[in-house]
């Protein structure tokens, strides 16, 4: 029975490990995610102050879209690290 009940606790044990890495594999990802968009947002700024008025018009709608899918990938970060721990 106590043998029984040690393997149970250990493989639970395991599980709850393996529910926590996969919870900073995510946050990992919606990290590396946040950056991307942020280094796409800076990209559109850039193009933006180079380019004319359409120009101008798209890349800070780009800019803006980058922006915000930054923030949320940043926030699904945390939140996923917040649920690992």
């Amino acid at each position: 029975m106590n043998k029984a009940l040690i393997a149970i606790a250990a493989s639970l044990t395991l599980f709850a490990a393996g529910a926590a890495n996969a919870q900073i594999g995510k946050a990992a990802s919606d990290a590396t995610d946040a950056a991307k968009h942020k280094i796409d947002e800076k990209r559109a700024d850039s193009k933006a102050e180079k380019s004319g008025p359409v120009g101008k018009a798209v890349n800070n709608v780009k800019s803006g879209y980058h922006k915000n899918r930054s923030k949320s990938s940043a926030d699904k970060a945390k939140k996923a690290l917040k649920n690992a721990g």
